[in-house]
């Protein structure tokens, strides 16, 4: 009871001092702000604009507070709402954050006194984390120094109407400041204290709902919405630790840097971690000559005041891990100063005449230092050629107190000074070989081979080679080309080409190839005969003709492949050369295959008797008609050799070769036999009689047209039978049964052979002399018309003939050619 009694005093105590207050004309004052729901922003970037590589996150709370002023110096507040903002960004990868401002509507009506009373909504506590952010120093806001109102209203009791206004206020620059979690969290001189936090305001979408009263009852009502001058985002740009590059020398003292280097060079530290590597630093001058000083590099360190843990290492590998401290990321590269002094370098030969201009050079040294050099060797000049070091000396020196090349450069330098390189260009051996073509390898009999010479390097090698040599056995041998074995192994350069090797560069192997001098001839072979029988003996003759201009030896002869199996190997062949007797070598079956050397035998090039006789014998066997062919061959000193080739052919004992002669006619014939007929009441046939032939013989009509243009066509025509003064009836007749047409391909050739291409059919040849049609055609060639033995039958008559007599009769066969 005494608890309630205690409130409703404190009310009536409160109650009566506004009362009191009020005695006065009382104004009740309204204002109302709407604004709807509205998306602003927070972007986040590298200080140049750029996107900022490194993913940062935003967290913010949406607060209301209501602040209570009496005029007299007091102040509450307290809240009317706190809520955590709704921020998110569209892309993880950017910091670029969308605030959700929720829509806002209120109003106030308040009898005031002296005093005012305020409603605020504003974002606040609003912290940039990030996990690796620690290399951003801070975070600063750019653009304009205001804010704009977006709305503003305001009612002034004083005055008959409400009045709208553009407003602005002094923007405080906003700060973000780093916490201990390496956080950034926002601060600004705009807020308000409750419950003793500090509530910072960010102009960005706040609002302001408010009215005040002064003592002279004058009454102020407002309300308006705060946003960015820069539109509905606030732009923050990420201030980056960094790393100094500072140039000193020993003491600590700055320096001037070297060319292209700048004293106290910054660069950001743009990521956590980060290791910073200095542009340049592998590249940093061991010496460099600023003003009449000459600098030398000493080393480096980092971080300031640390140099006693100088890196002396040269070339320097300038590069560590951030610290996040830029005192401690300091970069102090260090160089010794002292007075410069001139080093000439002259490269001379030995005549002291420069070897090339642009070898020539000059160097700053520090003075008292002691120069050291390696001279090249060998070196190059700008014409390609190589020089070889021989050794130094002084400019003031005379070549004979030249230091050899084993003796290092070294000199004390306490003035300007010129020292001589001295330089003898390098020569090469070049070995000439005259060799045989044939192989590459095989040396000429001539004097001097091989020879030396010499050359300078990257000079060029020239040679006329003579174009005929003739070695020690009397040989003659016609320049044929060269090889560089050194450099194109292989490669033989025609005669027509002239010997030059280029800028020779080393020793070399020149071969200059001959090729032993060749002749021309010509070789035939004849055989005697050439249609022989199975068994029989072929002489043969053939003729070595010397056509060329040096004489034809180092002769071998031998049978080629295409020496049939049906010939036998002769046991002696015969060499009789013009003018001279004949010479006879025996030969072994392997010798006339594999080639037998015809030895003691030259034929000269020249005049009646530039040729030579072969004559061998030998036995032909084969099957009927076969053709047999023969080859030789004579290889020597010709360009290639020789072959020479004809056949024989194993004759027909049943149907002898005819031997035509021309290009077309009859080369055999049948002979119809048909042994002993028993003369029968009744009419009968005969068929030929085996035994008057050789077993398997079937009778065929071959023959040759290799003139006619219109066509060819075979007839035949029988005569009477006739014995003595008795005769046969003219009706007895042959008849030839299943004529098969073949063409005789590859004539006279080891590959002879019957190709059928037509039918002849039936023929009935009666002994009455009429002409009867066999077979024709219209292209040239070889032909042969085939009939098996049993299909050539005699038809006789009853009673036809006389026991015991014996009767003949004439076959003619006629080729016909039409012109």
């Amino acid at each position: 009871m005494n608890k309630v009694l205690k409130i409703v005093m404190a009310f009536l105590t409160f109650l009566g001092v506004v009362i009191e207050v009020a005695i006065g004309p009382e104004v009740n004052a309204a204002v109302s702000v709407n604004v709807p729901e509205k998306d602003v922003g927070i972007k986040i970037l590298a200080k140049d604009g750029t996107e900022l590589s490194t993913p940062l996150d935003i967290s913010a709370d949406l607060v209301e507070i209501l602040t209570y002023s009496d005029g007299y110096g007091y102040a509450t507040f307290s809240f009317l709402s706190n809520t955590s903002a709704n921020i998110s960004k569209a892309n993880p990868l950017m910091n670029d954050f969308s605030i959700k401002l929720p829509a806002y509507s209120r109003s106030t009506s308040y009898p005031v006194m002296n005093g005012a009373r305020t409603i605020n909504r504003y974002l606040s506590n609003i912290k940039i984390t990030g996990v690796n952010a620690r290399h951003i120093k801070s975070f600063v806001c750019q653009g304009g120094n205001t804010f704009n109102y977006y709305t503003w209203s305001q009612r002034n009791s004083n005055l008959p109407v409400e009045s709208t206004a553009s407003y602005s206020e002094n923007k405080v620059t906003d700060l973000f400041v780093k916490q201990n979690d390496d956080s950034y969290l926002y601060d600004s001189s705009f807020g308000y204290t409750v419950n003793g936090i500090k509530y910072k305001r960010l102009g960005l979408g706040a609002i302001e709902l408010g009215e005040q009263s002064g003592n002279n009852n004058a009454t102020i009502d407002r309300a308006y919405t705060i946003f960015s001058e820069q539109g509905n985002t606030n732009y923050y740009y990420a201030n980056l630790h960094r790393v100094k590059e500072v140039f000193e020398n020993l003491s600590g003292g700055l320096i001037n840097p070297p060319s292209g280097y700048t004293q106290n060079r910054t660069s950001d530290v743009t990521s956590d971690p980060f290791n910073y590597t200095m542009s340049g630093g592998s590249t940093l001058p061991k010496t460099y000559v600023s003003g009449s000083n000459i600098y030398t590099y000493q080393g480096w360190y980092k971080g300031a005041g640390n140099q006693a843990s100088i890196d002396t290492t040269y070339p320097p590998n300038v590069s560590f891990g951030s610290e996040f401290d830029d005192s401690k990321d300091e970069v102090h590269i260090v160089y010794d100063v002292k007075a410069a002094r001139t080093v000439t370098e002259q490269y001379i030969d030995e005549s002291s005449v420069f070897v090339d201009p642009s070898w020539n050079g000059t160097s700053s040294v520090p003075t008292g230092s002691t120069f050291t050099q390696t001279p090249a060797d060998p070196k190059t000049d700008s014409g390609g050629a190589d020089w070889e070091y021989q050794g130094w000396k002084l400019s003031t020196e005379p070549m004979s107190a030249m230091r050899p090349k084993t003796t290092p450069v070294s000199q004390v330098i306490n003035a300007h000074t010129t020292i001589q390189y001295v330089y003898r260009k390098k020569q090469h051996t070049l070995i000439e070989r005259i060799v045989d073509v044939s192989d590459g390898t095989t040396l000429i009999g001539v004097t001097p081979n091989p020879n030396t010479v010499s050359t300078d390097d990257n000079d060029t090698y020239t040679k006329t080679p003579t174009a005929t040599l003739t070695d020690s056995s009397g040989d003659d041998w016609n320049y044929d080309g060269w090889e560089n074995v050194t450099d194109a192994l292989g490669t033989v350069n025609s005669a027509a080409t002239p010997v030059s090797i280029a800028n020779v560069k080393g020793n070399k192997e020149i071969k200059h190839h001959y090729r032993l001098a060749k002749t021309t001839a010509t070789l035939d072979l004849t055989p005697n005969p050439q249609l022989v029988g199975n068994g029989g003996t072929v002489n043969w003759t053939s003729r070595l003709t010397n056509t060329g201009l040096t004489a034809l030896k180092d002769l071998k002869l031998k049978a080629t492949s295409n020496w049939a199996s049906g010939l036998s190997h002769p046991t002696q062949v015969t060499i009789t050369p013009a003018g001279g007797s004949p010479v006879n070598f025996t030969v072994s079956p392997g010798d006339w295959t594999s080639g037998f050397n015809l030895t003691g035998i030259s034929i000269p090039s020249s005049g009646p008797n530039n040729y030579a006789g072969i004559t061998f014998t030998d036995t032909a066997t084969g099957a009927v008609n076969q053709v047999l062919p023969a080859e030789i061959e004579i290889d020597g000193n010709m360009a290639s050799p020789m072959t020479a080739e004809n056949f024989v052919r194993i004759d027909d004992p049943d149907e002898p070769n005819l031997k035509p002669t021309g290009n077309a006619g009859l080369i055999n014939l049948p002979d119809f036999r048909f042994g002993a007929v028993e003369v029968k009441p009744y009419a009968q046939t005969k068929g030929l009689d085996s035994s008057s032939y050789q077993a398997g013989y079937n009778p065929y009509i071959r023959y040759m047209d290799q003139e006619s243009l219109s066509g060819w066509s075979l007839t035949t025509k029988l005569g009477q039978f006739i014995s003595g003064s008795k005769t046969l009836p003219t009706t007895t007749t042959i008849q030839l049964k299943n004529g098969d047409l073949k063409e005789v391909q590859n004539y006279n050739k080891h590959n002879e052979s019957l190709s059928s291409i037509s039918s002849a059919g039936n023929k009935s040849i009666p002994s009455d002399s009429t002409t009867v049609a066999l077979t024709s055609g219209a292209t040239q060639g070889v032909y042969q018309l085939d009939y098996s033995f049993n299909d050539v039958e005699l038809d006789l008559l009853a009673h036809s003939g006389v026991a015991g007599l014996s009767y003949t009769a004439t076959m003619d066969w006629t080729l016909t050619t039409a012109p």
